[in-house]
């Protein structure tokens, strides 16, 4: 098969599109029943755009797809229009229609069908995505760090993690590429890349919608209208999502309904194609969450090696705490709620040429975030206020060059410019409580009461890189493909932080200061950092046959230095190091029985230096960025899809992840060695990452006549498994989640030509009791708070498309 390039994509003329729509049907027919099933394929609702590509891949390919095989995955992460098995790389894509038919209405639900993808939220700042167990170590997000896993929505840079939790809508498809990438992509990052694909606007009407009702409240409408605005040189699209669902837990404290949201979110875009050279595309996003999250429950009481007592400690202000945490009851006398905004324009230019296609993408993106907290989820005024607010923006700037038609060097070069600017405001109030809590029952209340912090923090990033890969087709059949990336960035940050409040410790109470102290004191320091690098990598692929490629590919990848924003314990330095991974993978792709049957194999062995972590003092609310020596993953990944007959499809996917402290000698330590100072974790497991996780589901179809339309009746269930994971980068045996297993299903009717959708449909219909989080409370009092799952949810969805 030849890859198309991607000037082709980024030229296929929308002008006639009508006309082509016969064409494109018969391309792309054989594969549409797969792309219902396997999240692994790509939409078959793309921009006419895309779904050109797919036709001309599809029609270039040697073989013709056979009836009854599975379909043909487009992706365009390498910057080339390209079936996913003639990459050779390991990628999985996760389709616009697995998406709507699956009720996958964001990331942290699209990741069960990518085994490989960790996804981690304390609530939406502090959230944390994992490719094969690196990125972000699980725990408190920072501001003076970024990402080890790069986030693109339409080929723009999200540098929050927290921006990746909006509403999927319109989505395209989704490609997770893993390992390390930068040489094709603006930011440099040392895990991986997810690149999610909006669908683009088309100069024939579209529209598209559904609306959703279940249990819990919950309900969803989404839509999107697309088509020409100027004759054939303007098209419009304009995307609109909400969402809603009522609390799952009950607050005890005020009897109210928690852990409830509210979503919107829109999007809008304009296509403007003068001819058939010149393709520009701006995007134009807004969303919006308000939660009354993250309400946690106690799940435990034990007695910690420190002498304290949780039962006697909340006896002593008359309450008396009850386990019983799957009864759904938290107990906070603060409001927690979650609330942000974030959104954005982009511009993009696309001016092809036959032998080569120039583009700009221009971008500017905002992030505001305000909470309300109460850390210590319990009735006690042990702090009153605890909240982080963050104003983020940020401006990014691409230039690139591909290589177009067929070519024995293909190529493609970049030039990318990242700014970036947060500001942070932190606020923290202790209550009568914390005293005792905190210091004992002999220290009196005085202490701590209405004693607190205030803290401003900014952080400043200015990124330059150059990035190029080049493919040199040595045969027919060999391709050796190297590239490099240079990348330059430097980072300035300052914190202040203000002590105030209580009353005076004078006199008889003059020697409890040092207690007071404990708790905070004035700080104020600048830091910057200032990191060059050059990464890349080598990859050579043999495709043996046009069913059959293997590839093996060697790879580095960086991460600059991080600054910390928040006071610092002893020892712990105001800046911390760059992180490198090196990364080896060999793997192979394959398709037989008439292609009915693609079966997927990947083993990969990452060694990374420095791993930049978010360490959290157990028991308290500071938190501080240091690196860990030495983390070593290694493991395997096997994909399997497969469509034996036109009524029955299937997936299932599994990865095997071995992930380590290589060398970790002076951790923090978990509530269990409170008394140690530091701990030595080394050879113990990454937190948030599982040694085994697995998807795999199945639709079966039938046929049927409805009047006088042609229908088709499924039935559908989806099952996704991961080991046992610790939740706290400390491995506590108090923050250990047990092995899990997630069972969906799905029953309904749809329209054979695929123009309307009814099904019901049921989420962890085996009401599996589950955390999403444990670790020890405020205090080390021997309180365990936990995070609690989705119990068994239902609904009812309507979708229909003209």
């Amino acid at each position: 098969m030849t890859d198309r390039s991607y000037a082709e994509l980024s030229t296929s003329p929308h002008r006639g599109a009508g006309r082509r729509r016969a064409s494109l049907l018969g391309a792309v027919a054989c594969a549409a029943l797969a792309m219902a099933a396997a999240p692994a394929m790509a939409a078959d609702t793309t921009s006419d755009a895309a779904a050109d590509a797919t036709a001309n891949t599809a029609a270039d390919d040697a073989d013709a797809v056979p009836e009854g095989s599975v379909g043909e995955i487009v992706v365009t992460a390498r910057h080339r229009v390209e079936s996913a098995q003639s990459a050779p790389l390991a990628v999985s894509v996760v389709g616009g229609d697995f998406i709507a038919q699956t009720n996958t209405n964001n990331f942290a639900q699209l990741v069960k069908f990518v085994p490989s993808v960790q996804f981690t939220a304390f609530n939406p700042r502090n959230s944390s995505i994992n490719i094969r167990g690196l990125g972000n170590a699980t725990g408190v997000a920072s501001d003076g760090t970024e990402p080890g896993v790069g986030f693109y929505v339409d080929q723009v840079y999200f540098n929050r993690p927290a921006q990746a939790t909006f509403d999927l809508v319109d989505v395209e498809r989704v490609e997770v590429l893993k390992g390390p990438q930068g040489v094709l992509f603006g930011k440099n990052t040392t895990a991986g890349a997810i690149s999610i694909t909006t669908a683009s606007p088309t100069f024939t009407p579209q529209a598209v919608g559904e609306v959703s009702g279940g249990s819990y409240g919950y309900f969803v409408a989404k839509g999107a209208v697309s088509g020409p605005l100027v004759g054939d040189v303007l098209a419009g699209r304009l995307s609109l999502s909400t969402s809603r669902r009522d609390g799952l837990a009950t607050n005890d404290f005020d009897g109210d309904k928690v852990n409830g949201y509210r979503n919107f979110s829109a999007r809008g875009q304009l296509l403007y194609q003068p001819n058939e050279e010149l393709k520009v595309r701006f995007i134009g996003d807004y969303s919006r969450q308000t939660a009354n999250c993250c309400y946690q429950v106690l799940a435990g009481i034990v007695t910690p090696p420190n002498g304290k007592n949780y039962r006697s400690i909340a006896q002593a202000f008359g309450y008396t705490p009850v386990v019983d945490p799957y009864e759904r009851h938290a107990n906070a006398n603060n409001t927690v709620s979650a609330q942000q905004e974030s959104g954005g324009v982009s511009l993009q230019a696309d001016w092809a040429q036959p032998k080569y296609v120039l583009s700009s993408i221009t971008a500017w993106r905002f992030w505001n975030w305000w909470p309300r907290n109460d850390v210590d989820y319990s009735p006690l005024s042990v702090m009153t206020k605890a909240d982080q607010v963050n104003h983020q923006n940020q401006f990014t700037q691409e230039f690139r060059i591909a290589s177009a038609g067929e070519n024995k060097l293909d190529y493609v070069a970049g030039l990318y410019f990242y700014r970036e600017q947060i500001k942070g405001y932190s606020t923290q109030r202790y209550g009568d409580a914390a005293s005792y809590l905190l210091f004992g029952p002999s220290v009196p209340a005085v202490v701590a009461n209405g004693y607190g912090l205030d803290t401003t923090s900014s952080a400043d990033t200015t990124s330059y890189a150059a990035y190029g890969q080049a493919t040199l087709h040595l045969t027919d059949q060999w391709r050796l493909t190297g590239g490099l990336r240079y990348t330059q960035d430097n980072k300035k940050g300052r914190f202040d932080q203000t002590v105030g409040g209580g009353a005076p410790l004078t006199g008889p109470l003059a020697p409890l200061a040092a207690l007071r102290a404990a708790l905070a004191v004035p700080v104020s320091y600048k830091a910057k950092t200032d990191d060059s690098d050059v990464s890349g990598q080598l990859n050579l692929a043999y495709q043996a046959t046009d069913d059959i490629l293997a590839y093996g590919n060697l790879a580095r990848g960086y991460r600059s230095g991080g600054i910390n924003l928040s006071q610092l314990p002893a020892g712990a330095s105001a800046t911390i190091d760059p992180e490198t991974v090196d990364s080896a993978e060999i793997g192979l792709k394959t398709r037989f029985l008439d292609r009915r049957v693609t079966l997927n194999v990947a083993a990969y062995y990452q060694r990374d230096k420095d791993y930049q972590g978010t360490m959290v003092v157990t028991g308290t609310t500071k938190t501080y960025l240091a690196n860990i020596p030495k983390v070593e993953v290694k493991g395997v990944e096997v994909d399997l899809r497969a469509e034996p007959n036109r009524h029955l499809s299937f997936y299932a996917s599994a990865a095997y992840n071995d992930a380590n402290y290589k060398s970790y000698p002076d951790a923090p330590c978990g509530l269990e060695n409170i008394l140690s100072t530091s701990c030595d974790l080394s050879g113990r497991p990454l937190a948030g990452v599982p040694l085994w996780s697995v998807s795999a589901g199945a639709e079966f179809r039938q046929p049927l006549t409805l009047g006088a339309r042609e229908v088709e009746a499924y039935a559908a269930v989806d099952d996704s498994f991961r080991s046992s994971i610790y939740s706290n980068t400390t491995d506590s045996i108090y923050s250990r989640l047990p092995s899990l297993n997630l069972v969906d299903a799905r029953l309904g009717v749809r329209a054979a030509d695929g123009g309307w959708d009814a099904y019901v449909w049921g989420r962890n219909i085996l009401d599996k009791k589950y955390f999403t989080a444990r670790a020890p409370g405020l205090g080390n009092t021997g309180a365990i708070y936990a995070a609690l799952g989705d119990p068994a949810t239902w609904g009812v969805t309507l979708r229909a498309r003209y």
